[in-house]
């Protein structure tokens, strides 16, 4: 696939094991500035690209009402669409799975095909592939849940590339493609966290009422200790007003030596150059914190409810 050197090869970054992967996955295989597009997407971005092409999709006022109203023209997928091709080359795209973009991209008569890459504990789920075949149809969502999705891979995809054999279970092993190192995005990355070995995790604030939060940071420092850094949720907007809500928050709770992450933070790669002590809700960091030698103590949060 390399080989081709008119193929563009389209990397959707929705989060930072993606952009991880996509990362060392780039590096590993050699390819060329003019071989490589980025795209963030889903609000997510990062520095670690600085040295490649790199656009962006954003969901504005106008994707939100085509998304909304079902106005194919206006929708999130079909700008992000129209972006890609605007480059008028052929293409592969590599994303976490077949999502309203991915689905949008493979229509495109420039699309020679597409990969996976491994974005966090969807990765380690046994869901089956489902078939390319033109005549399959996916379940309906009004029978399984408006926020479900029971077709995450399809099974024409070239190429699953994960960090372990216990990525993509359901995938040949011909098909897979495991990361060999992670020595090229340790040497992009700038950490920020070297002096803080206690990392607390903001639950979602789309589980975590803005009257909560104060109660979340005590509720997270019960069961840890002085100082931390206090890693947000990516749902959390990094505006300087809401940095600030957090950095003053800790000071009036007592925990003046913490510190609020940035949105430059790479947790997964912060556990990689350093062992970190995590404490939070479930997530994939839970998972990623045992492969990479750090621990984690999980607590749970629950809507509305704290003690």
């Amino acid at each position: 696939m390399s080989s081709k050197k008119s193929i563009l090869n389209i990397f959707l970054v929705t989060n930072p094991m993606v952009a991880i992967v996509a990362y060392e996955y780039i590096h590993e295989q050699s390819f060329k500035d003019d071989e490589v597009q980025i795209i963030f997407t889903h609000g997510f971005s990062s520095k670690l690209f600085s040295d490649m092409k790199v656009k962006s999709s954003y969901r504005g006022i106008f994707e939100k009402i085509g998304d909304r109203f079902s106005i194919r023209f206006l929708s999130y997928s079909a700008v992000t669409r129209r972006l890609v091709e605007s480059q008028k080359n052929p293409f592969i795209f590599y994303s976490a799975w077949l999502d309203g973009i991915s689905s949008e991209l493979i229509k495109s008569n420039l699309c020679e095909g597409h990969i996976y890459m491994e974005e966090g504990d969807q990765t380690y789920k046994n869901f089956p592939l489902f078939s390319s075949s033109p005549s399959y149809k996916s379940i309906p969502r009004h029978k399984i849940g408006f926020n479900e999705a029971t077709d995450y891979w399809r099974d024409d995809g070239l190429l699953w590339i994960g960090i372990s054999e216990k990525s993509f279970p359901p995938v040949p092993d011909d098909k897979k493609y495991k990361i060999k190192s992670f020595e090229n995005v340790k040497k992009k990355y700038s950490p920020f966290l070297m002096e803080y070995k206690n990392i607390l995790l903001m639950p979602t604030p789309a589980r975590l009422p803005k009257n909560e939060w104060k109660n979340a940071i005590v509720k997270l420092a019960e069961s840890s200790n002085q100082p931390f850094a206090l890693k947000l949720h990516p749902a959390f907007s990094y505006s300087p007003s809401v940095i600030k809500y957090f950095t003053k928050s800790l000071v009036d709770l007592g925990f003046s030596e913490s510190i609020v992450c940035n949105k430059e933070t790479i947790i997964e790669l912060e556990m990689m150059l350093d062992k970190k002590n995590l404490v939070g809700d479930r997530s994939s960091l839970s998972r990623y914190a045992e492969v990479f030698g750090s621990t984690f103590t999980e607590v749970p949060f629950l809507y509305g409810s704290f003690y």
